[in-house]
């Protein structure tokens, strides 16, 4: 399953890859926001840069953390694959970690999901996700 983000060996900045899509991650500016910035119309945001912002439309990347249970019908979360280890950070204490991180990312798609004004688009990394999804558009 491909990363859904990664550094070039040559370059400091982190590219999101997901299907034909390549883009650089979400610059930072302390000056600006990220989503009222009109350079980063080519830039894959985040939960942190997104986050209290209303955009017209906005496309969310289910990465390889978001998978589908074929045999349940409904969502799959992995635990293992999510790429965002400071979303996790400090967490240690809780009596069910696994529980908590998978919570975690659902909350980060529930937030990202509902930024767009007018549209969202989604892109599941996952195979039969994306197919499922494609399915409830028929």
């Amino acid at each position: 399953m491909p990363k859904t983000s990664e550094r070039d060996e040559d370059s400091p900045v982190y590219k999101v890859k997901a299907g034909n899509l390549e883009l650089p991650w979400n610059t930072t500016d302390n000056n600006n926001s990220w989503a009222e910035r009109d350079d980063t119309i080519n830039e894959a945001g985040s939960i942190y840069t997104i986050q209290g912002a209303d955009l017209n439309y906005v496309g969310v990347i289910l990465g390889p953390s978001v998978s589908f249970d074929e045999k349940n019908d409904r969502l799959k979360i992995i635990t293992a694959n999510y790429q965002d280890t400071d979303a996790f950070r400090g967490r240690n204490e809780l009596p069910n970690r696994e529980l908590a991180k998978k919570q975690i990312i659902l909350n980060s798609i529930n937030v990202l999901m509902k930024r767009g004004i007018h549209g969202l688009y989604i892109f599941a990394e996952d195979e039969k996700l994306r197919k499922k999804l494609n399915s409830l558009n028929e």
